[in-house]
């Protein structure tokens, strides 16, 4: 019969002692894993008193429509997307021949305008000059036929008086027949004196109102020259306008930025207000976020906020809040949910978030990124 110990092996008693410890051992284990985990996990949560995360945020960025101002067919589009453009460098340009052409017609009637004005203002220079020397001699003569007129008719008074008076000396048989004869003969030529004097006067009084109805031509020249000038100020909008038109057909970038996307090709008829193409100045971004409405409470302007670009996992950003939104967007919803049936529930609104990120030289923020944003709300 074998002994039941042999001094080579364990005995029975030890195996048995020590397969009852394995339970407790696993359970230690399993009890100090759980406190590791609640300390780490108590730890994260009381980190994130301090912290609000969101998950829903993106890259934002003005995003610029550019139009057409005219109607007409596209000519040239030089750039295509993801194009980096300067403001001022050309991104369309319509079809300019006809604008073009009318541009040099109103050019040439512009030029005929002015040599009609230059004429006519040299036309009545050379009217006012002359019709002011007619006048002024008419005048003269005039004054010197009143003059005339005015010796004349002395000189008749006085041959009139002699010759009455010899009359009466010839009835008194005082004076002889040739004395009379005499004095009437000296009456009868002063008399036609003075009526050839009155007939000059007329004469010069007509050619003084000749002379002066001649100073009118001037005023009708002044009023050719007036309303050239106008035709001329008319004629000089619409070229201001044919340009401005004209300008219109070269559309230039309004900043710097990259062409997002074209929506015409060369040889497309395009009309006003007809999108060309779609940039943005990579330079100006920033990312806007949708925070529920409870955490708002601990929200401010000027806070500080890290961000995670799920573009680059390895790199990290920061931004402050610059601005906190005073609706929420279900507000902006092109269905509004309007609750005529009395149904109710309580669903947490979010409010937009705008926070200001500076750009790195390499642009590598892009608009519609999705981003992760934490904001430390501890920070005072």
């Amino acid at each position: 019969m074998k002994p039941l110990l042999s001094p080579d092996r364990p005995s029975l008693g030890l195996r048995l002692r020590a397969m009852s410890r394995l339970p407790r051992l696993r359970g230690q284990a399993m009890i100090g894993a759980a406190l590791v985990a609640v300390l780490v996990v108590g730890g994260w949560s009381y980190g994130r008193l301090d912290h609000i995360t969101e998950s829903d945020a993106r890259v934002m960025a003005d995003m610029v429509t550019i139009s057409s101002r005219i109607d007409g067919w596209i000519a040239q589009r030089p750039v295509t997307d993801g194009q980096k453009i300067k403001a001022g460098d050309v991104l369309a340009v319509i079809d300019q021949r006809e604008a073009a052409q009318q541009l040099e017609e109103l050019k040439a009637r512009a030029d005929s305008i002015r040599l009609d004005r230059e004429r006519a203002e040299a036309q009545m220079r050379i009217v006012t000059g002359t019709t002011t020397s007619a006048v002024t001699a008419a005048e003269a003569r005039r004054t010197a036929a009143i003059a005339d007129l005015a010796a004349a008719h002395s000189e008749a008074e006085r041959a009139a008086e002699d010759f009455h008076r010899t009359d009466a000396l010839l009835a008194a048989q005082y004076a002889s027949r040739q004395t009379w004869d005499l004095h009437r003969s000296q009456l009868r030529r002063a008399e036609e004196a003075q009526r050839a004097a009155q007939a000059r006067l007329g004469e010069a009084e007509a050619a003084l109102a000749e002379a002066r109805a001649h100073l009118g031509d001037v005023g009708v020249l002044q009023k050719e020259t007036e309303r050239l000038a106008h035709d001329a100020e008319q004629i000089e909008a619409q070229r201001r306008q044919h340009e401005i038109s004209m300008g219109d057909r070269v559309v230039r970038s309004p900043v710097d930025g990259i062409v997002d996307q074209k929506f015409v090709e060369p040889g497309e008829y395009v009309i006003p207000g007809q999108r060309l193409l779609l940039l943005h100045d990579p330079k100006t971004v920033w990312v806007e976020a949708n925070i529920k409405e409870t955490k708002l409470e601990r929200l401010r302007p000027g806070q500080s906020v890290s961000i995670a670009v799920d573009a680059y996992p390895d790199r990290s950003f920061t931004g402050t809040i610059e601005r906190i939104g005073n609706t929420t967007t279900s507000q902006f919803a092109l269905l509004p949910s309007p609750n005529p049936s009395g149904n109710f529930t309580k669903i947490t609104q979010r409010v937009p978030l705008r926070i200001a990120v500076t750009q790195p030289d390499d642009f590598p923020l892009r608009p519609g990124m999705m981003v992760e944003i934490d904001i430390d709300v501890g920070q005072r």
